[in-house]
């Protein structure tokens, strides 16, 4: 499963899962706005400067969203 990081009122956020909702893609949600294992996780796990930051199987598959977040 996808595991995609986001932070409260990203409009970049909110268009990667309206894109999973709409191809019905589950993801699961960790949001770095309120989970401060999370930011970690993405800082310094995943080398994430924005997001949303989209995990597969450990691997980094997207940092932000069209070049935005």
């Amino acid at each position: 499963m996808l595991e995609v990081y986001i932070k409260d009122g990203c409009p970049y956020c909110e268009k990667q899962l309206e894109v999973f909702k709409r191809k019905d893609i589950e993801c699961k949600l960790y949001n770095v706005s309120v989970d401060a294992e999370a930011l970690k996780r993405a800082r310094e796990g995943y080398n994430a400067d924005k997001v949303p930051v989209v995990v597969e199987d450990g691997v980094v598959k997207n940092i932000g969203f069209g070049g935005g977040g």
